[in-house]
């Protein structure tokens, strides 16, 4: 039986003593469950993020781990929706994601992010290779027939370089299979306003030829009307698409090759296809009634308008591993993509166009030999990223070309202790030309070396606890842009720089439950920052610190309970009048509690409950911009029957009003209505 648990999140008080009490209460509830409940045998979950395989209690981040078994509902459609599951991660609207207070889209959006070339701070990785986009979240990545997603908390820099100073999203997708096997799954969500989504999804593996030559292909995709509302104030509607409908598709094909005259050698080519239609924004404009009507309404004098994309990712990536030795591996990645972006305006119109190509690759020498101290990776790692952007306003052609070596190597003292050393020198080099069709174009080079290194301890003090210490450093890169408004002066800012402290206590017990606990600082210095929505610069000095907790049990042989709880500080240092104001998207609460009930072998069914506390969306913490401080419950019931099985959720149970971002005190992004969804999966 599939035990895949899910989450149920509640409201708790503002103090880091909910984590000690929560780790007292829990280890509690663990040792009864250990001793009610027979032991279940689970397979270690194996992270990948830190480029070398590693168990959650071997790795010195904070991770939290998605299984394929929570991914195959279709209740969550892509890789941000599913990373809010752990904690202090919340969405920060535009599908962009916010870690431990910092925005993943980076510190501009939209077309600030055009304007300003600014980096995304938090990396997406699917299978090996990088996506890159800052501002808005155009294509996001889907987790049908994904093997799991990898939260990773905390600078990433030492081995996922540039755009991971906040952290990253791994997603890692099954690989072609020796047998066959397949499966279909079809479904549909009804919104608050009636509107109707319908998708499909369908995975096929096997052998081309036995036992050295497989395939896998997936292919999902959805298309309907959304839960937004639209109204016009004359006749904005005229001559614009359905603005409600939206369709996108994602295709991945994967080959295999295991030759039998080179045993110790495997190549896997993968391709991949996403192209995403309509509506991808949840601006919302009825601030009259708090955003609770979920409408925005278009007026062609006032400058409200909606913006429908028509955007298409094409990639190709080949993984070559050779084991050279016992214990001795060399993997190599290359791969290029395409990314053609493109969104009209309405009723104002005006058109944009992004396109990006990039081809990079990756060389890794693996170390994990048998009966010896010493484990690692070492890499090598090259890209060029060629983006071009025109728009009615702005023309912006820029060259990235970065190359770095990076290392990470753990050494054991004894059989309990590990020392973990790592290092990361990238060398990045910009040629930026750009400019409005008033300024003229401005030229831009250059070229930065950044050293960033790791340091950590782990050590074993039971044979299901770790405890661990880490610093590491991370960096987001420099810049240059066009101040908005104004005369659209040209102006440069430094790249952000981080050191990180961390403290682990990582549990896992031989009936299935764990317990993972962490407390962190982070100290920024030159953080970007968006000052008054028209220019990027560097605040001298600010710092995070908080504490998180994740634990799950089983109470008896069919109940799984899990929590979770994020406590966030948040403070700026130096900078003028923003001076001891807390940083954008940085709540002091995220909390969860949830529950899995099985009931027999084909029923189960699950709550959870998130508390997602208040924060500000802007540096200046101004009032009429907070966000957050919702509360959202989902409920989702399971029943399978040999090879079918019939998933049923309700995502925002109670409609709470929701909104993610405020922006010039009359418009919101903002949070999902109600949403009823069914599907069905037949597995062959």
């Amino acid at each position: 039986m599939s035990r895949a648990h899910t989450s149920i999140k509640a409201k708790f008080p503002s103090s880091l003593s909910l984590i000690a009490l929560s780790v007292i209460g829990v280890n509690g509830m663990m040792m009864s469950s250990y001793a009610t409940a027979e032991t279940i045998v689970l397979d270690s979950l194996i992270i990948t993020g830190e480029k070398i395989n590693k168990t959650i209690k071997d790795t010195s981040t904070a991770v939290t781990v998605i299984s394929q078994e929570q991914l195959a509902s279709g209740e969550t459609k892509n890789s941000k929706m599913v990373a809010t599951e752990a904690p202090n991660v919340i969405t920060t609207g535009f599908g962009n994601i916010s870690i431990r207070g910092i925005s993943g889209n980076g510190p501009a959006t939209g077309g600030y992010a055009l304007v300003t070339g600014a980096r995304t701070r938090v990396s997406t990785v699917i299978d090996g290779s990088p996506q890159d986009w800052s501002g808005y979240n155009f294509t996001p990545s889907g987790v049908w027939d994904a093997q799991q997603v990898e939260v990773l908390r905390g600078p990433q820099s030492t081995t996922q370089g540039t755009s991971s100073i906040g952290g990253a999203v791994v997603i890692k997708t099954n690989d072609p299979t020796f047998t066959d096997e397949a499966s279909i799954r079809a479904g549909l969500e009804t919104y608050k306003n009636g509107n109707i989504k319908y998708n499909m999804a369908a995975m096929s593996s096997g052998a081309l030829t036995d036992d050295e030559l497989a395939y896998r292909i997936a292919i999902d995709g959805s298309k309907g009307e959304g839960w937004m509302n639209y109204k016009e104030v004359d006749t904005e509607f005229d001559g614009i698409p359905n603005i409600s409908d939206a369709e996108n598709i994602n295709l991945r094909g994967k080959l295999l090759w295991t030759p039998s005259e080179q045993p110790n050698l495997t190549a896997l080519i993968t391709v991949e296809h996403h192209k995403y239609d309509g509506e991808y924004l949840s601006w919302a404009n009825d601030e009259e009634t708090n955003y609770s009507r979920q409408t925005m309404t278009l007026n062609d004098e006032e400058g409200d308008n909606i913006r429908l994309q028509n955007s298409s990712v094409n990639a190709i990536s080949a993984d070559i591993d050779y084991q050279i030795n016992t214990g001795i591996t060399n993997s190599l990645h290359i791969g290029y993509s395409d990314s053609d972006i493109h969104f009209e305006q309405y009723p104002n119109a005006f058109a944009v166009d992004i396109d990006k190509e990039t081809v990079f690759f990756e060389n890794r020498l693996l170390f994990n030999q048998e009966n010896t101290n010493f484990s690692g990776v070492l890499g090598l790692y090259a890209a060029k990223k060629d983006a071009y952007t025109y728009a009615s306003y702005l023309r912006s052609d820029d060259v990235t070309t970065t190359t770095a070596i990076y290392g990470e190597s753990a050494y054991s003292f004894s059989d309990t202790t590990n020392l973990i050393a790592g290092i990361r020198v990238e060398n990045e080099k910009v040629d930026r030309t750009s400019g409005f069709d008033w300024t003229g174009q401005i030229d831009q080079n250059n070229d930065k070396t950044y050293l960033l290194p790791k340091l950590g301890i782990t050590q074993d003090i039971s044979n299901n606890t770790t405890l661990g210490a880490t610093v590491r450093k991370g960096y987001s890169p420099s810049g240059s842009g066009f101040e908005w408004g104004g005369n659209y002066d040209f102006y440069t800012y430094d790249s952000e720089e981080v050191l990180a402290y961390e403290l682990s206590s990582k549990s896992h017990f031989d009936n299935g439950s764990t317990m993972n606990v962490s407390l962190f600082f982070n100290d920024y210095s030159d953080y970007q920052a968006f000052i008054d929505s028209t220019y990027i610069d560097n605040i001298d000095s600010a710092h995070t610190y908080g504490a998180e907790l994740e634990a799950t049990t089983w109470l008896t042989q069919n109940l799984e309970i899990r929590g979770s709880a994020g406590l966030l500080h948040s403070k700026i240092d130096n900078f003028d009048s923003f001076k001891g104001n807390k940083l954008p998207s940085a709540p002091e609460k995220n909390i969860g509690l949830g529950f899995t009930q099985y009931v027999g072998d084909q029923w189960s069914f699950g709550a959870d409950i998130t508390y997602v506390g208040e924060y500000y969306s802007d540096l200046k913490n101004t009032e009429e911009y907070q966000a957050g401080d919702y509360i959202t419950a989902d409920a989702r019931i399971q029943y399978v029957n040999n090879s079918l099985t019939v998933d049923g959720y309700i995502t925002n149970l109670t409609d709470e009003d929701v909104v993610y971002y405020a922006s010039r005190g009359s418009r919101a992004s903002i949070g999902q209505t109600r949403t009823v969804g069914i599907s069905a999966t037949y597995r062959m």
